[in-house]
């Protein structure tokens, strides 16, 4: 496997890795930036915080050694797509190009779900393998994060519940950002064993049953109260996805129209315009900012609904989220246990 955490060699000038390390930096000191909510998770204890509003990174774990493992902070951090962008440009979340760079080409979200990643379930802090790469001690890491957290599969979260699903039907998941890094996501199953051992489930297993979306509409929720529910168009692609054919959905809240996204406001009024369209007034910005940091101005969850395959063997099955950002060179997952009847 190529070294996750080598730069590509295509890049064109210094000026891409100062502009970077800028990206890299946002959100360094946050708890996490996003999380699914809907089914509930293996973080998520009882199914305690669900889609509560403003609650999306409260459930975790506290690791063997006192580290807070918040469910917004278990992620691949610092990895990049391989080759040629394969992305529909329309579906692109960030368009700035400053001094005519473009410092987003080798993130994630250029080529959906290429990117190699260590987990696709998330390991806490982002980075097991250390950071720098081979550095055998505990540290913080740029762009968040820290080393040597466990991989979620690897993990025994206590109380997770299971979801129920009957094949051919339609189902709805959601998630929740805190840092909008733009990009879009993809929802997959993989089989487990009868004994239940998630310590099997990879990237390759998910990769064999990419879920497809149902209908044309998305929705974002404030909470659990369906009365604030508002849907919207969504964007959807399987132009230039992994594994082909896979379809994914566009991030459908923009960032604020400069590198930063928005990180250097004090709210969510973006002063220089947003990357594109918001689907409805309000639904725009970055969510957290530098001047109150882990404090999102996000308190909705977005919402999509779900086709179950007619086909599917019933059986265990988790349920993996994998977000691809285009901002920054990360990919966030999250896992749920389902069960197909």
């Amino acid at each position: 496997h190529r070294d996750l955490h080598s730069f590509p060699t295509r890049r064109s000038s210094d000026l891409v890795f100062v502009i970077a390390a800028i990206i890299c930096s946002l959100g360094a000191k946050v708890t996490g930036h996003a999380n699914m909510v809907w089914p509930p998770t293996w973080f998520d204890e009882q199914g305690y915080f669900g889609m509560r509003k403003g609650e999306a990174c409260n459930s975790g774990a506290i690791l063997k050694d006192g580290t807070d493992a918040p469910s917004c902070m278990w992620f691949n951090n610092y990895t990049f797509i391989d080759g040629p962008e394969t992305l529909d440009k329309s579906m692109t979340t960030y368009f700035n190009r400053p001094f005519g760079e473009d410092p987003f080409a080798y993130h994630p979200w250029r080529s959906p779900g290429a990117a190699e990643i260590f987990s696709p379930c998330g390991v806490a802090g982002g980075n097991p393998w250390g950071c720098p790469i081979g550095n055998p001690n505990f540290n913080e890491c740029k762009g968040g994060g820290f080393s040597y957290g466990p991989y979620a599969e690897n993990y025994r979260f206590p109380g997770v519940l299971t979801t129920t699903w009957k094949r051919g039907s339609v189902v709805e998941a959601a998630w929740s950002i805190m840092s909008n890094h733009g990009g879009g996501y993809s929802y997959r199953l993989c089989k487990l064993p009868p004994n239940g051992n998630k310590r099997r489930v990879t990237e390759k297993c998910f990769q064999k049953i990419p879920l497809k979306f149902a209908g044309e509409d998305q929705w974002i929720q404030y909470g659990t109260d369906k009365s604030t529910r508002i849907t919207f168009k969504a964007n959807y692609t399987t132009v230039g996805t992994t594994p082909k054919g896979s379809q994914w959905a566009k991030n459908p809240i923009p960032a604020c129209n400069t590198v930063e996204g928005g990180w250097e406001y004090p709210d969510s009024r973006c002063r220089t315009g947003v990357q594109f369209p918001p689907p409805a007034p309000g639904l725009q910005g970055y969510g957290d900012n530098s001047f109150d940091p882990g404090n999102t101005s996000f308190k909705f969850n977005i919402g999509d609904y779900l086709q179950v395959p007619k086909d599917i063997a019933p059986g265990k099955y988790a349920l993996s989220w994998r977000w691809d950002c285009e901002q920054t060179s990360q990919v966030w997952a999250t896992c749920a246990d389902i069960k197909i009847v």
